[in-house]
């Protein structure tokens, strides 16, 4: 369907901004230290000018960071040694300044998963971060730490630079450091592949003439492409899930299978290999607190992949009362790398939220994405009709996300995504009027002209003064004005 409209006045979408400097001095190094370590709001910025500023200051002297930071941290540690999993990531790193922590603990080998998180997005992201805190800490305590970083981001999202990457790579070999293995793997894991400046960065690493160069010059190229999510429809067993427990409620569920990632075989350590396996959806995964950021920074250019495995939790407060996961959905939408199906499909699921509050972090992802110019509207109608027809998404529910959506200044937008809807929803769908309300106010809104549905025309041309019969008239009636 071709139709025309004016453009939307959307709300503006909040750029990322660049990450600050490590801190340059001992006293800022702490006292920023400090301050993240009381903060129960972790951000992407602070966390890893933490890490990179204790790496930079342990290198000028550890001695004195050791010593500063016992005096201003030392009461969080117990004197006798604790294990590294049982602390948070950048404890990790003080707690190996101060021998706090066994040094066995911070072994690569002992990186593992919780029982009971087999299957949880997050956790896989969490051992991630956890393989690389602890290389970091194992070299601060072994008295070899590295001058810096590879792997802190450029950006506040997580994303890092190809070029800046390859510049830090020179100095690297300038002076005979040999790269982390956990820190130079998330390094490429957050490189922008998709900016029109890496083939330039990929024949630069090349030209290094170092293991890590090629092994980065590769990963710009079209091997390094991550796997594409697969959908597929789920029928849940009533009893598998806290969100089938209530007899009667086994809504299908559209899931996605997540392709394999065979680039992440290049050396990458044990600790990434969950990323490179396909997988297909997740039951367990209870991660609500403030670090979603953080974790979502360890794959910055690939929301999409990120959104695949939420969906299963987006899904819940469509389903099961549960506010779910959809909270995500907005800091998801910033990120880099395409916004495939997986990510329009966990909108579309979030925008079918039992709670105006569950509904409108879907909402706000939308408003991105089309701020961005990056929202395929008829993608995401398609995600929706598919939800509807399997009584997922409610109409309702879907009028009134669409509705706050449109009243944001995305008419247009909004039409775009309903117009592939209605169909689904007509002749005889209970809450079709309502939608069509919003259809045909965006319509008037936006000025968008062009034939109507061939289901919205039949229900116009229908006698009887229903809701349905009613919007479907004032839709058509829109469309077709002069």
């Amino acid at each position: 369907m071709i139709f025309s409209a004016t453009q939307d006045a959307l709300p503006p979408v909040p750029p990322a901004q660049r990450l600050d400097a490590a801190p340059s001095g001992l006293a800022e190094t702490v006292e920023l230290t400090a301050a993240h370590l009381d903060s129960r709001a972790h951000t992407v910025a602070a966390f890893e000018r933490v890490l990179d500023g204790l790496v930079r200051q342990a290198h000028h002297g550890r001695h004195a960071l050791a010593e500063a930071l016992s005096t201003a941290l030392g009461h969080r540690y117990p004197e006798e040694e604790t294990e590294a999993h049982r602390l948070t990531a950048v404890d990790v790193v003080v707690a190996a300044l101060l021998w706090r922590v066994a040094g066995y603990s911070l072994k690569p080998e002992y990186v593992r998963r919780q029982r009971g998180h087999e299957e949880c997005a997050q956790g896989g992201l969490e051992m991630v971060m956890a393989a690389r805190v602890r290389e970091i800490g194992y070299a601060l305590r072994s008295g070899d730490p590295l001058p810096f970083l590879l792997a802190t981001p450029t950006w506040d999202t997580g994303s890092l630079e190809a070029a800046e990457l390859v510049e830090r790579l020179v100095e690297y070999r300038r002076l005979g450091v040999r790269p982390g293995p956990a820190d130079f793997g998330q390094a490429l894991l957050r490189v922008r592949r998709y900016d029109p400046a890496a083939p330039a960065a990929a024949a630069a690493a090349a030209r290094l003439g170092t293991a890590e160069g090629d092994r980065l010059a590769a990963w710009l190229g079209p091997d390094g492409e991550p796997g594409t999510p697969r959908r597929r429809i789920v029928m849940p067993d009533p009893g598998a899930h806290r969100a089938w427990s209530r007899a009667g409620t086994a809504v299908p569920q559209v899931a996605f299978v997540s392709g394999e990632r065979p680039a992440l075989r290049w050396e990458f350590p044990d600790a990434f290999q969950w990323l490179r396996r396909p997988h297909e959806g997740f039951t367990q995964c209870y991660h609500w607190d403030a670090g979603h950021a953080v974790r979502a920074s360890v794959l910055p250019e690939d929301r999409d992949t990120q959104a695949a495995w939420l969906l299963p939790g987006v899904t819940l407060a469509a389903t099961a009362g549960d506010h779910g996961g959809a909270w995500m959905l907005p800091h998801l939408a910033l990120l880099g790398g395409p916004a495939g199906p997986g990510l329009h499909s966990a909108i579309a699921a979030g925008m079918g939220g039992r709670y105006p509050r569950s509904r409108r972090p879907a909402v706000d992802a939308l408003l991105v994405l089309a701020g961005r110019g990056e929202l395929d509207a008829p993608l995401l109608g398609r995600e929706l009709a598919s939800m509807v027809t399997l009584g997922t998404v409610k109409p309702n529910r879907l009028a009134d996300a669409a509705r706050s959506a449109a009243a944001a200044g995305a008419y247009a937008t909004v039409w775009g995504v309903l117009a592939e809807v209605l169909p689904a929803l007509l002749p005889s769908v209970r809450g079709a009027g309502e939608v069509l309300a919003v259809a045909a106010e965006c319509v008037e809104r936006s000025g968008a002209t062009g034939p109507a549905p061939a289901e919205v025309a039949a229900a116009a041309a229908r006698t009887g003064s229903s809701r349905l019969i009613t919007e479907a008239r004032r839709l058509t009636s829109a469309l077709t004005r002069p």
